[in-house]
């Protein structure tokens, strides 16, 4: 029972003690003013009527005194008036039988009023003839008794609710802080941090605010300490601090995880631009003008190469390079010349326009299976034949295109595979410490017309590239309920859905996923977007985050952590789980810094209660070098493969 609930039913018990209590003692009073008139009147009856009855006393001829006393008595309302001689003998008596009507048996019988006795001594001269006693009757007092009684139960009752409605709406303003302090309370619990701006009136709860403030601003001091740790680790590990592009050890990391073939990545293109006569410019110019020239350089490739998911970064003190996938190097030839002739005028703002600098540039296609390794000599070779034939940016596409890549021909392929419902769902399973399923992830795949089984990575670009994405999101949304219908009310795996740009960029997609869940239960399906997603268009996707919230479904952060972002997003997003992106797995076991940065993401996120997912795990090692850091959730081929859902 809450505070105030308790507080109301004391106030109220005590009124109605106070107030019982003077009931009684009212009617009690008032009893006992009403039995001293009932004596009063009978005695002054008596007394009065003695003298009469004294002087016309004949105890022979009692017939005078019988008429006095009647007529006293049908004046009167009296129980009895008896005369009796000296000898105790009755002369004359009059009763009134009449009972009390108008009142409560049960009240007469609880409250007894008595009426006592009045006498008074009859003489004839100095000779004694009898004894005249009167007795009030008690049903004018009952009567009077009764009127008061009700009217002091209606006051008093009125005054209780009165009194308790004031004490109610007394209690609520004043346990208003209390009320505010238990949402405090309750936001600590799920780790979020709300302050009382306004502080009460009431010394003790003055001071209970106060430390409740003192205690969430430093939880919120320890939150975002633990973010800017791990933002801090992050650049320190993995990021170049003049270009503020990802370094070396970032790249592979990210290009190794891009390359797996048992990823759904899709194929790219790789840009490779290298700075030659930069260590003459620092030697004229100065390093300062160097770092510049790199700078500008980095964010003009940012500028002309834009992709939301393109991995930027320098390899070495002359190398940038751009990562960029779903993109094909025929399409991003353009833009890569467009950096490659920059040169100039960024020389001229740095005012080293006879600067010994030329810009060297190769582009490649890739696609999962490729090496790194393998990637990078082909670059090098394109550099050296682009700059031996003066080719500027020199070309190298993929040898084993398995498909015409012309949009025509894509478009068949995709239409009849959506019209002969030939796109099929996989799913692949994340696993806790004790092997419990935490969510079965949705992969789409592709069924051609001889029945092979295509990933994503092989159609998707074209997807991207005809504008079909939000087809096939729709396509896997209803798949995927097609299923929860199918399947039996016992299973209650989580399916996870990755949500795609096309359910923010239209807005009737999105009312009509919003208003397709409202018959699924929340236990049965989980959304993820991914975190450049959420980073970049936070003003589309949040919204629709919360409203799925609202609809009791969980929502996950995908390829989480390989992005340069604030961290403290987390704390407002509060999403139930993260999945790390795979570029960690790959390097987990011998890389300090990145087993350093995950760690601080474990601590950030259990202080919010985020669950942590290893993605692409595939042996023991990982995930044994995951579970020292505190991750306890896996997926990846070391579970198996993806299977038909």
């Amino acid at each position: 029972m809450s505070l105030s609930k308790q507080m109301i039913i004391f106030i109220a018990s005590m009124l109605v003690i106070v107030l019982l209590g003077t009931f009684l003692l009212n009617l009690n009073n008032t009893r006992s003013f009403l039995e001293a008139q009932l004596q009063s009147h009978a005695q002054d009856t008596a007394t009065s009527l003695g003298l009469s009855l004294s002087s016309v006393a004949d105890p022979e001829d009692p017939s005078s005194m019988e008429t006095m006393i009647n007529a006293v008595f049908d004046r009167g309302y009296y129980s009895h008036i008896t005369l009796i001689d000296v000898d105790e003998q009755l002369i004359y008596e009059r009763a009134n039988p009449q009972e009390i009507e108008g009142i409560p048996q049960w009240f007469i019988q609880l409250i007894s009023i008595k009426a006592p006795d009045a006498t008074a001594l009859i003489q004839s001269g100095w000779i004694p003839v009898g004894t005249l006693t009167v007795q009030s009757h008690p049903g004018y007092a009952y009567i009077e008794l009764w009127k008061t009684a009700i009217n002091l139960l209606i006051w008093f009752g009125l005054a209780t609710l009165i009194a308790t409605g004031l004490a109610i709406y007394a209690l609520k303003v004043m346990l208003k802080p209390l009320k505010k302090m238990e949402k405090q309370a309750e936001a600590i619990v799920r780790k979020e941090y709300l302050l009382q701006d306004t502080l009460p009136s009431t010394i003790e709860f003055k001071r209970v605010v106060s430390a409740m403030n003192a205690m969430v601003h430093k939880m919120k001091e320890v939150f975002e300490r633990d973010a800017q740790n791990a933002e801090k680790l992050q650049k320190m590990a993995y990021q170049d601090s003049v270009t503020g592009m990802s370094n070396r050890l970032h790249f592979e990391m990210n290009v190794d995880a891009l390359l797996d073939d048992q990823t759904e990545a899709t194929a790219g293109a790789i840009f490779l631009l290298r700075i030659d006569g930069l260590k003459e410019l620092n030697d004229r110019f100065g390093y300062l003008i160097g770092d510049k020239l790199v700078k500008m350089l980095a964010d003009k490739m940012r500028a002309e190469l834009h992709s939301k998911e393109a991995l930027y970064a320098r390899l070495n003190g002359t190398e940038l390079i751009a990562v960029l996938p779903s993109l094909a190097g025929k399409n991003v030839k353009a833009p890569a010349e467009a950096v490659q002739a920059s040169l100039p005028e960024i020389l001229a703002e740095l005012k080293a326009d006879d600067a010994p600098v030329t810009l060297l540039a190769g582009l490649v296609d890739y696609q999962p299976g490729d090496q790194r390794g393998q990637l990078l000599s082909r670059l090098d070779f394109a550099i050296s034949e682009g700059h031996d034939k003066q080719l500027g940016v020199c070309f190298y596409g993929h040898e084993e295109n398995e498909v015409d890549q012309h949009g025509e021909a894509w478009n068949d392929i995709l239409t009849s595979a959506i019209n002969e419902q030939r796109f099929v769902l996989f799913q692949q399973s994340a696993y806790d410490a004790n092997r419990q399923v935490h969510d079965q992830e949705l992969l789409i795949r592709l069924k051609d017309t001889n029945g092979h089984i295509h990933s994503a990575g092989y159609f998707m670009p074209a997807v991207a590239e005809l504008n079909l994405m939000e087809s096939i999101d729709r396509l896997v949304i209803e798949l995927a309920l097609q299923h929860l219908q199918k399947r039996p009310q016992s299973d209650l795996g989580c399916l996870a859905i990755n949500l795609t740009e096309s359910v923010i960029e239209n807005d009737t997609f999105q009312q009509w996923l919003l208003t397709i869940l409202k018959g699924v239960r929340p236990n049965t399906l989980a959304f993820e977007m991914t975190e450049t997603m959420i980073s970049h268009n936070k003003a589309q996707t949040w919204p629709l985050i919360e409203k799925l919230k609202n609809l009791s479904f969980s929502f996950g952060i995908d390829h989480f952590g390989s992005h340069f972002t604030n961290m403290n997003y987390l704390q407002e997003l509060r999403p139930n789980y993260i999945k790390l992106d795979a570029a960690f797995t790959k390097a987990i076991e011998r890389d300090e810094q990145t087993q350093n940065y995950v760690s601080s993401l474990c601590e950030m996120c259990h202080s919010l209660d985020i669950q942590i997912i290893a993605m692409s795990v595939e042996n023991e090692a990982q995930i044994s070098a995951f579970n020292e850091l505190g991750i306890q959730h896996f997926q990846g081929y070391y579970y198996g493969a993806p299977k038909p859902l």
